[in-house]
């Protein structure tokens, strides 16, 4: 009788363990979900000047980043300490990064197992230092100092990383997560909508400071200010292309489109001379699409 009630004591412990461990699990899978609805984009700062979503890192790490020719572009603009995520982070699902004049944020969404892998690669990287921890608003945030008197900051807050090394744009952020009243533009907002996330990259950039305009006898027939434009990108048979759209204007020609892909192209190469895109347009009732590609060699 004694060994019986042993057993039954056994059981009952054993299933009351088993129900703390599957509670736990179901907690933990209900704040992950929690955690992957909120919108990244809804915590940017209103003062953006261009956004770039990472959506497929594997792919951006082994088919872009391996190029030298566009990871010298991109390192350029995109502080490596970022980009060693994208090729460190085995966890990592998608990151997004906003480029504002004060320097370049980003954001990571995620649960604590990529949180953790996080913080992992950050004391891998600032070996010889440890956070300053700050409290701001009852928000936590961690700095490390980094070369050239440089501070690394960044926080945490509803599932959300957010990393920049200024001070003053990791503020922007937590006041944005906690008074989310100011977005940014609306035209940028729409043009995110139309993001192909199967695409390894989606960018939204404006074209002020382009200088985009058409010529018709020799004085400018056609000029793109003031406005966004957006594009996937992605590789295709050895070539990186990118994918975009325009208003299809009906006061507009087909050749004024063409010379306008021209146009695009000859100023990204005034930027960046290793990246020589060439347009194929296609124009279909509403909208004028752009398909640029340039070959990509070791």
């Amino acid at each position: 009788m004694k060994t019986y009630l042993k057993e039954i004591l056994i059981g009952l412990f054993a299933l009351l363990i088993m129900s703390l461990v599957i509670g736990g699990y179901i907690r933990s899978t209900k704040i992950q979900q929690s955690n992957t609805r909120v919108d990244i984009y809804n915590v940017i700062p209103p003062d953006v000047n261009a956004l770039l979503a990472v959506n497929r890192p594997s792919v951006f790490n082994s088919m872009i980043l391996e190029k030298q020719a566009l990871y010298n572009v991109f390192v350029s603009q995109i502080p490596s300490l970022f980009l060693s995520f994208v090729r460190e982070s085995q966890h990592l699902q998608s990151l997004v990064l906003s480029f504002h004049s004060q320097g370049v944020i980003c954001y990571v969404q995620g649960g604590d197992r990529m949180m953790n892998a996080i913080e992992k690669m950050l004391k891998g990287h600032f070996k010889a230092y440890k956070p300053v921890k700050m409290n701001v608003s009852g928000m936590a945030f961690y700095y490390y100092a980094d070369v050239n008197n440089r501070f690394f900051g960044y926080f945490t807050y509803n599932g959300v990383w957010v990393g920049s090394y200024s001070k003053k744009l990791l503020e922007k952020v937590a006041e944005q997560q906690l008074n989310p009243d100011a977005s940014f533009p609306e035209e940028m907002k729409q043009l995110r909508s139309s993001f192909d996330t199967n695409a390894p990259l989606n960018i939204i950039f404006p074209t002020k400071g382009l200088n985009l305009y058409v010529l018709e006898g020799g004085t400018p027939a056609w000029r793109i200010t003031d406005k966004w434009l957006a594009a996937d990108l992605f590789l295709s048979e050895e070539n990186l292309c990118c994918y975009g759209f325009l208003p299809n204007e009906q006061n507009k020609t087909l050749a004024m489109y063409k010379s306008m892909g021209d146009t695009i192209s000859a100023r990204i190469r005034g930027v960046y001379s290793s990246v020589r895109l060439s347009f194929r347009i296609d124009r279909e009732r509403e909208w004028v699409y752009y398909t640029g590609c340039m070959p990509v060699r070791e």
